[in-house]
C-alpha cells in the first residue's frame, strides 16, 4: 500500500511589494505553524520516508523545519511543483521512487486541493468533505491507496482520504 501527503506551505508574508510570488518568505504566523507542522508529522503515524517540495521560497522554508525534524529522509526539491496543476502533481508523483512506501508533497493550492479532490475514491467521505471546502496555509492531508505496490499504480478516485488537519486545529487540540 501507497500513502501519499499534501501539505500545502504555510502562511507567506505579503508585506513587501518588492517580492514576486516566488520569493515570498514565511511570515510570523507561518514560521510557528512551518514549526509545529513539522513536530506534528514527523511523530504522526503518517511520517512520510521521502519529500518532494517546490522550490517557491514559502514552501522551502515551510520544509526546512520539517527536513530537520525527519533527518535522514530524502527531500527532493523541483521547480515543476510552483504552482503545479493535478495532472502535473500526479506526474510527478507517479515518478517517485517505489521504495518510498510513505512520499510527502510539500506545494501550492489550488493544484494540492484539487489534486486532493480528483485522488478521493469517496468525495462524500467526512475527512474529503472537509478538504473540499478549503485547504489553508499549513493544511496537511493524507490518502492511503489500498491496492497500489507502486507510485505508478496510483490514479484519480482510488484513495481512501484518511486524514485532514489545519496548524491551527492541530495547535488548540495538543493544548486542551
Amino acid at each position: 500500500m501507497k500513502r501519499l501527503c499534501l501539505l500545502r506551505h504555510a502562511k507567506s508574508d505579503w508585506s513587501d511589494p518588492a517580492n514576486d510570488d516566488f520569493s515570498r518568505p514565511l511570515n510570523a504566523r507561518g514560521k510557528v505553524a512551518a514549526d509545529f507542522m513539522a513536530a506534528y508529522i514527523a511523530h504522526s503515524p503518517y511520517r512520510p520516508d521521502h519529500v518532494l517540495c517546490s522550490t517557491a521560497r514559502r514552501a522551502s522554508q515551510t520544509c526546512t523545519p520539517l527536513a530537520a525534524s525527519l533527518g535522514e529522509v530524502p527531500v527532493k526539491y523541483i521547480d515543476a511543483l510552483y504552482h503545479a496543476m493535478p495532472d502535473d502533481l500526479l506526474t510527478l508523483v507517479r515518478d517517485a521512487p517505489d521504495d518510498a512506501e510513505t512520499l510527502l508533497v510539500v506545494a501550492h493550492n489550488p493544484g494540492l486541493v484539487l489534486l486532493a479532490m480528483a485522488l478521493a475514491r469517496d468525495p462524500e467521505n467526512e475527512v474529503a468533505l472537509r478538504v473540499a471546502n478549503g485547504v489553508p496555509t499549513g493544511g496537511f492531508i493524507v490518502f492511503e491507496f489500498p491496492e497500489a505496490n507502486s507510485w505508478r499504480d496510483i490514479g484519480e478516485g482510488q484513495a481512501e482520504t484518511v486524514f485532514f488537519g489545519r496548524p491551527r486545529d492541530l495547535m488548540a487540540a495538543t493544548k486542551a
